[in-house]
Parts: structure tokens; sequence; C-alpha cells
């Protein structure tokens, strides 16, 4: 079962990138695109600090999701600690839209990207059902 939830859990990374595309074609007014924004740090990697940022979330699935038994119960984990990832990635890509960001502005960041994140979570929903599907 131990695999099964790492295996799922690497769906959150997929639901984060897509998440954090979304937000940034949003927030540029530019198409969507699968590159990410630049981090202001000078030796900052992007794909790096996002996977880096989606651990938590990652971690704290495979914990809990090890005592749930039952599929919705374990989307409605999965859509939850999803969200607690946009947040990081919120957090960490904010000053790719501007200097300076408060926290009420972050969570103004997620709350106004909310539909993009419903958008993301599908491929990663997708990836958890299917995975538990062969599970049994």
């Amino acid at each position: 079962m131990f695999c099964v939830r790492l295996l799922q859990s690497l769906g959150l990374a997929l639901v984060a990138y897509l998440f954090v595309c979304l937000m940034t074609a949003s927030m540029r007014e530019e198409p969507f695109s699968l590159t990410l924004p630049e981090i202001s740090q000078p030796d900052g990697n992007s794909a790096v600090d996002l996977l880096l940022f989606s651990l938590p979330g990652q971690l704290l699935f495979v914990l809990v999701g090890c005592f749930i038994l039952r599929r919705r119960l374990l989307g409605r984990g999965f859509v939850l600690f999803a969200a607690l990832t946009a947040l990081l990635q919120c957090l960490l890509f904010a000053n790719a839209f501007g200097n300076t960001w408060s926290t009420a502005e972050i969570f103004g960041l997620l709350g106004f990207n909310l539909h993009w994140l419903v958008v993301a979570l599908v491929p990663g929903l997708a990836w958890l059902f299917g995975l538990e599907r062969l599970r049994g």
C-alpha cells in the first residue's frame, strides 16, 4: 500500500506544475505555456523549487493515505493536500508577479486562481484513481 500511495503522491507535483503554469498565464495575460516563471533568486531553479515546495503535501498525503481505504475519502484528502501544495506554490512564485506580497495577498492570490487549481486537479485525480483502481 505504501508504494501505491507514494506513486499517487506524484500526482501532487503534476497538479502543482499545471497550477503554476495556468496561474502564470492568467496573471501575465499571456497564452498558456508549459514554462515555469523565473524565480528572483540568482541561483534558483524553478523546477527544483517547485518539486521541493510540493514535497510537504506529498509526504502528508503518503502518511495519511496509508490509513485511508475508501476512495472518496482518499480523493478528498488528495484535494486538501493539493490546496496546501498550491498555497506553497503561491508563496514561492509570488515574486514573479510583483515585488512584495503580504500573507493576506498570498491567500488572495490563491483565492483568485482557485478555478485554475480545479482545472489542474483533473489529471492529478485521474492519476490517483487510476492507480487506485489498479491496486484493486
